[in-house]
């Protein structure tokens, strides 16, 4: 039989012969033509064509530079190809790429679970891997069910888990998520989250200086009991401790307490999504450890854990995997070599490199320079808020009206990068890497306020 070779297509066979980047048209031709248009850009005119990325910056194929402050969405913490990363992941491909988890032992992923075992809070002890958010968020609740033998979740309003078929049915901080993608799995209950800012139970500002929450959010969790999700049905709730994309809204003081005293009440796993919130994010290794004395029994963790390799998975407790038969968990991808090796170096950056202080010092300077702006611009900013290197922006401007989207491309212009939340308020998230320093720190201080001065002569 006569080997057919099929011909590269055009635009490829050049590309195949030479090492020179696409230049930016040729690349919003490609992307135009052969990529799909459901993909966003962020910000709406963001037309970067990278040629490579370092630290806190990104370097376009022209030669202009931009401060990253949304990192991939999260993932970049250690910075654009940090050293001992790379270091790590070309040592592994070296080694062998894929060794997949049931055909074989591989080394990175027994010292990624001696790892994570070292850095996740006591009584956390057993993992399971992923590639994606969306799976982990699956495998949670797929235990979660396993375990108790249970159907319902209750999860949060503004609250995202995730695009695949379970995790949609999950997502409620933005409509387009989900829209048309039904009939979604069922099951899945809203409560309401804790946005104290807010919330009809305080008034003003003075709510920033409240110790515990009002109890307003907990009680529409026992309005769900009573109503149509009874405890004997529920199986987990499901709760992201710093709100992602639904505004970057922490949990208040007490509030995560108070769901572990009803899940220990009514035999109801807990589960902290920390796909965004996790891995050093906060300026704790995951964001429940804000909160004193509360253990969760599952954590999801994704985004960050390998710095931009594909790797999700689960935490929970030793006893709770031990009723899942053979083969009720897996996947092709999940625990890969090389993104295990990634993962092991990430840790060890975090650690080696005090991260977690740098991470605290670093949402502190930027959410006291945030507010300073606030300061100049009165009836602009109506709150700063967040934890760590997980700072959001709400603006006091109609929701719908798009003034938070003029301001992160006018800051783009400016050369820095930075991303909305989906969320129906007008709300910027800063997700700088933990690497940042002092002085590009204060440089994205300063590139926002040029970003908002320009957004706001606009907007007039």
């Amino acid at each position: 039989m006569k080997r057919v070779v099929c011909a590269p297509r055009p635009f490829l066979a050049r590309r195949w012969a030479s090492s020179a980047p696409y230049t930016t048209p040729e690349a919003l031709n490609i992307l135009n033509n052969h990529f799909s248009p459901a993909v966003p850009r962020a910000p709406k005119n963001n037309n970067i064509v990278v040629s490579h990325a370092k630290g806190v910056w990104i370097t376009d194929v022209n030669g202009k530079k931009w401060l990253d402050c949304q990192t991939g969405i999260g993932v970049t913490s250690t910075g654009h190809c940090h050293p001992h990363v790379i270091d790590a992941v070309t040592e592994q491909v070296r080694l062998g790429i894929h060794l997949q988890q049931n055909c074989t032992i591989s080394q990175p992923v027994l010292r990624l679970l001696e790892k994570l075992n070292e850095v996740t809070m006591p009584g956390i002890s057993r993992f399971f891997f992923n590639v994606s958010g969306s799976e982990a968020v699956e495998s949670a609740v797929k235990l979660a069910r396993h375990e108790t033998g249970k159907t319902n979740v209750i999860v949060f309003q503004g609250g995202f888990h995730g695009r695949s078929a379970g995790t949609m049915a999950m997502t409620t901080s933005k409509y387009v998520y989900r829209v048309g993608y039904g009939p979604l799995p069922s099951g899945v209950h809203v409560a309401k989250f804790p946005f104290c800012f807010h919330c009809t139970g305080t008034t003003g500002p003075d709510w920033t200086q409240k110790k515990q929450c009002c109890g307003s959010a907990i009680e529409s969790i026992h309005t769900l009991f009573r109503e149509g999700c009874h405890p004997s049905e529920t199986a987990a709730i499901v709760i992201e401790p710093v709100l992602g994309e639904g505004g970057y809204v922490p949990t208040p003081p007490g509030f995560l307490r108070q769901l572990r005293r009803i899940c220990d009440e009514n035999n109801i796993m807990l589960v902290m999504d920390e796909v965004q919130s996790g891995v050093g994010r906060t300026g704790k290794f995951f964001a429940v450890e804000h909160e004193e004395g509360v253990t969760p029994d599952i954590i999801v963790f994704a985004k960050a854990i390998a710095s931009g390799l594909p790797l999700s998975g689960i935490a929970t407790r030793p006893e709770y995997m031990k009723k899942s038969p053979p083969g009720s968990m897996g996947g092709t991808y999940g625990a890969n070599a090389v993104s295990a090796a990634a993962a092991v170096a990430t840790i060890e950056v975090i650690q080696q490199e005090k991260l977690l202080e740098n991470a605290t010092a670093r949402g502190e300077q930027l959410q006291a320079g945030l507010r300073a702006i606030a300061r100049k611009y009165p009836g602009v900013i109506a709150d700063v808020r967040g934890k760590g290197c997980m700072v959001g922006l709400e603006f006091a401007y109609p929701t719908g009206s798009g003034f938070s989207g003029a301001v992160t491309q006018a800051c783009m212009d400016h050369g820095a990068l930075l991303l909305l939340t989906t969320g129906w308020r007008e709300t910027i998230r800063f997700i700088p890497a933990l690497v940042m320093s002092k002085e590009e720190m204060d440089e994205v201080i300063q590139r926002f306020e040029k970003g908002l001065e320009v957004a706001l002569k606009e907007w007039k």
